[in-house]
């Protein structure tokens, strides 16, 4: 395998854990979670409550 070809693909899969540390810092600032399991969690629940409070205010 070529050298350059090695570098340039070790670059790009920094450049992308970079973007995923990014990411991750970003939901943690912000949600207060960051893991996936943590958001979709978050989100399933609000749905649940959103839920709950539509059904309250057609009763």
């Amino acid at each position: 395998m070529d050298a350059e070809l090695v570098t340039t693909a070790i670059q790009g899969f920094d450049e992308q854990l970079s973007a995923l540390y990014a990411e991750k810092e970003l939901l943690e600032k912000e949600l207060g979670i960051s893991s996936a399991e943590d958001v979709i969690t978050m989100i399933r629940s609000l749905e649940e409550q959103l839920n709950a409070l539509y059904a309250e205010v057609q009763a």
